[in-house]
């Protein structure tokens, strides 16, 4: 039987029943799925060096024949060592592995292999190689080369997949290149085909540069064609035109209870502009954490309500929900024509601050007596209509699915959509990243709002950090504690939630009172724990990162962050964004367990400012062509290859396309990309 890119994985030698199930588990059904596969890692095993020439930590490869092999138990009886003597005409090396004691049977004296890994000198002054790949000699699929690492899952070996995808190269031929040949040409790409083989198996640096670098340039096209289809999409839907009264805003926004700051001003008009046309806005407002995108967004939702117009405001938990809820239903109080805001999550169905039957909430909106409806996903579940939406506002809009997102917008007229994020991201970022979005940035924070000072604390200082915490909270101020763990894990050797109150619980004074809250929590126990930590009658609220997005607790003037070097930048900083929202003075305590060159410059950064914008630059330069942000937070779309730090890529993949779209704005010159962006779209379902 023939091996084609459509052949099931278990057409290639050596994947049996139990590999594909574990396969399946990777998203690896095809032969294709197998190719497309791409490693996280490299380790270089391209040196080969003679015996006799090794040197204590080098990593190399070497060659030569099987003089003796046998295992033993250690010495604590708890391993299996199987230990091989290594030789060939330059002299002799050890090589050990743990609990392998199969290969006693497998690599039998005479038996002529390779072998790589690192030299140690430190047993006994002889040279060994401890936990090394093999493969017999004159193979090259592990060793004697620059040798892929990837993703497993279950019984999957890196052996036995790395085997199975070089088998699986030999048909890669087969994939549709639908690069044009001229860009190709002028970028001096190598075809797709030959990509793919390099970016696997390399034979030099300079290959599999050249092969991410093609790789990388097709999913960033790919991209912004389809922001191209999605923008020319969206321009032909009619959207509902929402009059802009005016008088009414500026009275709103007199009403509110603060100064809005000239950005807020700015983007609160851009976004009352742009529901104003008869096409649909699909807008992103980026603002640093306490800059004040609520009430940008309730000045949105005001101007649509007063047109006789109904909102919707999607929030990724139910604490974020309730909170914004309150926020909203605070604002609209001051002005009686706006009406009241419902609330609709997993546990709470409220019209305005009264609890009702998620039945009652829904007869009300389908009358039209809430036209104002903040939720969860739960928003989003069949039979939910909202008559006369004509705004849509996604809150931390990255922790949405397009297509959870896709339920709500997928409608006739087109609803204006308002997406909002606290992720801060640098402006030619953002502009690549969402090239389908037209972008308001919120670039500074509102007056009187003090700057939270920020300190590393070691173990010697923390004493005197308790101290400080417990007499500000005799003052009436209340504390963080922020985790990175639910409950103590001897593998990852952090602090936990349930280790760290137990211990405050301990130590503190018992007019402290420490509350828990996790992810974990039944959705009533979170809320009722958010509340008495907002009623005082919580001191000090020891805490996953749940309370990452949306605790606005105004008294709240201390944050302590346990084991902060487990914690990217931009999540440090939204973590510091839950204090300091007052005007009174805040702290936040930086509390490292390990202490890491990375770590160092991380911590030391979050020291040095609280700006958003610029600890996003700092961490696109400390982590180069690593994941900046996370897909996970930052929206990033989920490219195998290409990164936040790809933004000269980005730029002139971007260039490409509006040149490509200039010439043949359909695509129909070239079919074999339209074809790819058709089908990513479809993947994608984006809206």
């Amino acid at each position: 039987m023939s091996l084609h890119l459509s052949s099931p994985v278990t057409s290639i030698p050596g994947i049996g029943a139990l590999a594909a199930k574990d396969l399946r588990n990777l998203g690896i059904v095809s032969v294709r799925d197998l190719v497309l596969y791409l490693p996280y890692r490299y380790e270089d095993y391209s040196v080969v060096r003679p015996i006799g020439s090794l040197r204590h930590d080098d990593t190399v490869t070497v060659t030569g024949r099987v003089r003796q092999i046998e295992s033993r138990a250690s010495k604590n009886r708890k391993v299996t060592l199987t230990e091989a003597i290594v030789e060939n005409e330059t002299g002799e090396i050890k090589v050990t592995w743990f609990n392998q004691p199969y290969l006693e049977k497998t690599l039998r004296a005479g038996f002529r292999i390779s072998v790589a890994g690192r030299v140690d000198s430190r047993f006994g002054g002889v040279r060994t190689i401890v936990s090394p790949v093999w493969e017999p000699a004159g193979d090259r699929v592990h060793t004697g080369r620059i040798v892929p690492v990837y993703g497993l899952t279950g019984t999957l070996t890196m052996r036995r997949l790395r085997g199975a995808i070089e088998h699986a190269l030999t048909v890669a031929a087969e994939l549709v290149d639908f690069l044009p040949a001229e860009i190709r040409d002028e970028e001096s790409f190598p075809a797709r085909d030959v990509a793919i083989r390099n970016v696997h198996f390399p034979e030099s640096r300079a290959e599999l540069d050249a092969a991410i670098s093609r790789l990388k340039f097709d999913e960033l096209l790919i991209h912004q064609l389809m922001f191209a289809q999605v923008r020319k999409e969206r321009a032909v839907r009619p959207a509902t035109s929402v009059a802009t009264d005016a008088e009414f805003l500026k009275s709103f926004v007199q009403s509110l209870p603060f100064p809005l700051t000239q950005a807020q001003r700015r983007s609160a008009w851009e976004i009352v502009q742009d529901c104003a046309l008869e096409r649909p806005m699909n807008r992103l407002l980026e603002g640093d954490v306490g800059s004040g995108k609520t009430a940008v967004a309730a000045i949105a939702i005001a101007g649509v309500l007063r047109a006789n117009h109904a909102a919707a405001y999607l929030a990724p938990t139910e604490i974020l929900a309730s909170q914004q809820h309150a926020a909203l239903g605070r604002f609209f109080s001051l002005d009686d024509s706006v009406g009241l805001v419902g609330l609709l999550t997993a546990s709470q169905a409220k019209i305005g601050g009264e609890s009702v039957t998620r039945k009652e909430l829904f007869a009300a909106v389908a009358d039209g007596r809430l036209r104002c409806l903040v939720g969860t996903h739960a928003l989003l579940q069949q039979g939910i209509e909202i008559p006369g939406l004509a705004l849509v506002v996604v809150d931390e809009q990255h922790r949405f699915g397009v297509q959870q997102r896709k339920a709500l917008l997928d409608r006739l007229p087109a609803p204006h959509l308002l997406s909002m994020t606290a992720t801060p991201i640098p402006r030619s970022l953002a502009l690549t990243i969402y090239g389908d979005l037209d972008l308001s940035i919120l670039d500074e924070m509102p007056k009187g709002r003090k700057p939270v000072a920020t300190k590393l604390v070691f173990d010697k200082e923390r004493a005197a950090m308790w101290t400080q915490i417990v007499a500000e909270i005799a003052l009436g101020r209340q504390a963080f504690v922020v985790c990175p763990l639910i409950d103590p894990s001897d593998a990852l050797g952090a602090k936990s939630v349930t280790e760290v109150a137990a211990m405050l619980q301990r130590a503190l004074p018992r007019t402290v009172r420490v509350g828990i809250l996790h992810g974990k929590l039944p959705s009533d126990e979170k809320a009722a724990m958010i509340a008495a930590f907002r009623d005082r009658a919580v001191d000090l609220l020891v805490s996953t990162t749940v309370v990452e997005v949306g605790v606005d607790i105004p008294n709240a003037t201390m944050m302590v962050i346990v084991g902060a070097e487990r914690f990217g930048l931009s999540q440090l900083h939204q973590l510091r964004g839950r204090v300091g929202r007052s005007d009174i003075a805040s702290t936040c305590y930086l509390a490292p367990d390990g202490w890491s060159p990375d770590a160092k410059e991380r911590l030391t950064a979050m020291t040095r400012t609280t700006n958003g914008f610029e600890l996003a630059e700092i961490d696109l330069k400390l982590r180069g062509a690593g994941n900046v942000f996370g897909s996970a937070q930052s929206g990033f779309p989920d490219f195998k290859l290409a990164t936040p730090a790809d933004v000269p890529l980005m730029k002139k993949t971007r260039d490409v396309a509006s040149r490509i779209l200039a010439a043949d704005p359909e695509l129909e010159g070239h079919p074999l990309l339209r074809e790819f962006v058709t089908v990513s779209l479809d993947e994608v379902h984006l809206e």
